[in-house]
């Protein structure tokens, strides 16, 4: 909550309020992968406002072809959930927002990848996510599975 006041009630503050709808289509669609239509829409609505594209939100596109349509974002995602903490000790809502839809995208992409079985393509496609989601992580691709600190 910001510390603005209506009527002698916090306010709520839009970018916080942004974020949750994020985190909140990010458990979802985790625990179910039906849609839920107001959370879609609001999540698009999200994205869309603070100028990330719409291809964020689709399941279906990995984040090496997010990357390959909007190659500004890569810079983005490495150490994306290890943000530097700000010098004056203020929290940037805004650039939350922007880290929790790009957040949801990877986790969504490593942890509800579907269930079944599962074709060359979409390993190598979950593998490239896996890498990515250690990237955000602020580690190597790899390193996380035990390939980046092996000796020869």
């Amino acid at each position: 909550m910001s510390g603005r006041t209506m009527g002698g009630a916090p306010a709520p503050d839009p970018d916080e309020n942004r974020r949750q709808v994020l985190y909140w289509r990010l458990l979802a669609r985790l625990f179910d992968p039906e849609e839920q239509a107001s959370l879609e829409s609001a999540s698009l609505a999200v994205v869309e406002d603070v100028g990330l594209p719409s291809a964020l939100l689709d399941p279906q596109a990995s984040v090496d072809s997010v990357v390959q349509r909007h190659p500004e974002l890569a810079a983005e995602f490495d150490g994306l959930m290890t943000p530097e903490p700000d010098e004056d000790g203020a929290r940037d809502r805004a650039a939350e927002v922007r880290r929790a839809a790009l957040a949801s995208k990877v986790l969504l992409n490593v942890f509800a990848s579907g269930s079944g079985t599962v074709t060359a393509e979409q390993l190598a496609r979950w593998q490239s996510d896996a890498g990515w989601l250690e990237r955000a992580l602020g580690c190597r691709p790899g390193e996380l599975r035990g390939g980046g600190n092996r000796a020869g």
